[in-house]
């Protein structure tokens, strides 16, 4: 359990792990974080159903977590799935249902998926997105992974901003076979990216050179990093990581 201060409305919340009891909570504010995004970006938030929390809060298939105020208002929450193989959250369809080559981890890594992060409407603008992330990377079996994936839409720049900041980097990209749009794969290894001295693209926009950057993913474990500047630019890096790797992949059949 951590306790965070809440700058904007005042007070503290309490971030933990949350049990079935606080189910018609998370659905509830699940249904308020969708209700107050404008029709074109309600594609960020993927409703789920009460089977899917359950399985979580009663550690069948990893946890969630959540941010309640002193008043015990549920405000933030927050699914972490695993650990599991590479293999399986694949085959699970966790991290992405289109088939892309995971440059910098072997199908037998262990990993934990991040999904349905979710701040109250009224609550954002007190760091909870970041404290939310911050706990859950702390925690032991997240910290005992080999690698922490992400799912972000494209154009959701203040949700993959955060993992950003948090040492995450874009290692995939693709149209989501589902719905068409554009999602970004983002990872955290456990003992970070090794680069080569090379940038290989500077100054992409995550939108404009969206296909560039499915193409450059799909070719070379490139890393994209995000330039905290207005134009909110992405550059893309060299990773050594592909040639440690060679001998894993012929191992477990070449391409995955």
């Amino acid at each position: 359990m951590e306790t965070v201060i809440l700058p904007k409305n005042g007070g503290t919340a309490r971030i933990d792990s949350l049990g079935e009891e606080a189910l018609s909570d998370v659905l509830a504010l699940q249904d308020a974080a969708y209700a107050a995004l404008p029709a074109d970006k309600k594609r960020f938030i993927l409703r789920q159903g009460a089977g899917y929390f359950l399985d979580l809060m009663m550690r069948r298939t990893g946890v969630m977590i959540g941010a309640r105020t002193n008043k015990g208002q549920l405000v933030a929450q927050m699914a972490l799935h695993g650990p599991v193989t590479l293999r399986e959250a694949i085959a699970l369809r966790l991290i992405t249902k289109n088939d892309v080559p995971f440059h910098h981890a072997a199908l037998t890594d262990n990993i934990v998926v991040i999904q349905s992060m979710t701040a109250h409407p009224d609550w954002r603008g007190n760091n909870l997105p970041q404290n939310m992330l911050a706990y859950g990377m702390s925690l032991p079996f997240v910290q005992m992974a080999d690698h922490v994936f992400a799912q972000i839409a494209a154009d959701n720049r203040r949700s993959w901003d955060v993992f950003a900041r948090n040492n995450f980097g874009i290692v995939a990209a693709a149209y989501d076979p589902d719905d068409n749009l554009p999602r970004f794969i983002f990872q955290k290894p456990a003992f970070g990216f090794d680069f080569a001295p090379e940038v290989i693209a500077d100054d992409v926009d995550p939108i404009e050179d969206f296909p560039a950057i499915v193409t450059l993913t799909q070719r070379e474990a490139l890393v994209g990093m995000y330039d905290e500047n207005p134009t909110g630019k992405l550059s893309f890096l060299r990773s050594n990581e592909v040639l440690n790797l060679m001998p894993i992949m012929a191992k477990v059949g070449g391409r995955r």
